[in-house]
């Protein structure tokens, strides 16, 4: 399977899969970890049927969302990109973080 790429329903299974993952363990850190990510990134892929292909370099999501699905406050997010340990490019003012890099 190519990396790069999935298709929306495999995303999104991944993402449920930790979360059931996560319910499983019953420890409240993970599920709240996994919840973010299913809330931060299910709606970069929200309006894809299941069988779509994404090109996970190209489906982004802003610094708040890329923050909830990390687990860190956008300032940490903003000093990961900053110091290049966060992929991200910038429109704008906006910064852009790739799915691919949070997956």
């Amino acid at each position: 399977m190519d990396k790069n790429r999935m298709t929306a329903g495999e995303v999104r299974r991944f993402l449920q899969a930790e979360r059931i993952e996560a319910l499983d363990t019953r420890d409240p850190i993970a599920i709240r970890l996994a919840h973010g990510r299913w809330s931060a990134l299910e709606p970069a892929i929200r309006d894809h049927p299941d069988d779509v292909i994404v090109d996970l370099n190209v489906a982004t999501v802003g610094v708040k969302l890329a923050a909830e699905a990390l687990g860190y406050t956008p300032q940490q997010v903003r000093k990961l990109i900053r110091e290049h340990r966060l992929a991200a490019h910038k429109k704008g003012d906006q910064w852009h973080i790739p799915l691919k890099a949070l997956l």
